[in-house]
């Protein structure tokens, strides 16, 4: 996205805080989109689900800022949403150069092993994106989605990347608030994930553990009390070709579609291929097998799809078309969906 406009911070001083000798800026970008979306959730019975219009569209603001301080330079990001009826998340961070850096996020998935739970090469987005499955069931130990702290920094030519969430599946606090629901299971987390991409040219891997343990509330028989998951990748770009394997377990699932298995094993296969400057296309292959209670057999939940983008100046072009069999671990739950999206970055 292109940067709409810089306003210096120093120039608003005056108005906020006239003692103030902080000097930064604020860079402001926006994005528009209009996306169809065609979904059959019950492919096997012929029966379609769609219905009424399919087709929609959407606009955003990113503003991001960066200021000096004492121990270092801090950032801040806000995203808003299509509405800027409110914040849809935001983070603030301090870079303390060889110290790393630390961050408070609050929703945009900037630390922790939830940034590698798939590291496939794309041409759009992740093959699950958007289907009744998400990546729900990929990495469940892997932190908290708002209110976490977060820090980076690079090792021995390693970046680690480490997340704590205080308070898993609570959600966006405001100043002074307390986000906290006693009539479902409560937890902390802490993981972490290690990559790098400097050791062989064209290489990046990584790997990822997180733990979750979880506070059952009265009543609650959904949620396990600890959930611990693993995750290791490898990509490897060779000219226009990049090709990828990704590997993940979990143990004690506490997803809510997850509740008669004990664990989950995740493979993730992916290839992409840039056709020229302007367009680029992907294949993926996500297996996730759902390894059930001594009651209950095995299934394993297969996706794949293609993704395709073109780009034309400013504008993109975008498609992605996915079938799911056995949704969620269910025989015979399957899913086929297909979405467009035109994207305009300002």
């Amino acid at each position: 996205m292109n940067k709409l406009t810089k306003i210096g911070a120093s120039a608003l001083a005056g108005s906020l805080v006239a003692s103030s000798a902080y000097a930064g800026e604020v860079s402001v970008s926006a994005t528009w989109e209009v996306t169809g979306e065609f979904v059959d959730n019950a492919k096997s019975s012929g029966v379609a689900n769609e219905t009424g219009n399919p087709f929609g569209s959407k606009a955003n603001l990113s503003f991001s800022g960066s200021g000096e301080t004492d121990f270092g330079t801090a950032s801040w990001f806000m995203f808003t949403n299509d509405a800027q009826g409110g914040v849809s998340s935001h983070s603030i961070t301090l870079d303390m150069g060889d110290m790393g850096l630390v961050g408070f996020d609050q929703g945009t998935g900037a630390f922790g092993i939830g940034t590698i739970d798939d590291m496939m090469p794309t041409a759009y987005e992740e093959i699950w994106n958007g289907t009744a499955q998400t990546n729900g069931d990929i990495l469940d130990g892997s932190g908290g989605a708002a209110g976490v702290f977060g820090y980076k920094n690079t090792f021995a030519g390693m970046d680690v990347n480490l997340e704590y969430a205080p308070s898993v599946g609570s959600g966006d606090a405001g100043d002074g608030g307390v986000s906290h629901d006693a009539s479902i299971a409560d937890g902390t987390s802490l993981n972490v994930a290690i990559t790098n991409s400097s050791m062989v040219e064209g290489l990046t891997f990584g790997f990822g553990v997180g733990e979750t343990d979880y506070d059952r509330a009265s009543g609650d028989v959904a949620n396990l009390g600890e959930t611990k998951s693993s995750t290791a990748f490898a990509t490897y770009a060779f000219g226009p070709v990049t090709v990828g394997y990704q590997s993940s377990y979990t143990s004690g699932s506490v997803s809510s579609t997850n509740t008669t298995t004990g664990a989950n094993e995740v493979a993730i296969m992916g290839i992409a291929f840039n056709v020229n400057d302007s367009l680029s296309i992907s294949y993926t292959d996500y297996e996730n097998k759902y390894l059930k209670r001594a009651s209950q057999g095995d299934v394993t939940q297969d996706t794949t799809g293609i993704n395709l983008a073109y780009t034309m100046g400013g504008a993109t072009f975008r498609l992605t078309d996915a079938s799911m069999d056995n949704a969620g671990g269910v025989t015979g739950t399957n899913e086929d969906r297909t979405e467009v999206s035109l994207l305009m970055a300002f």
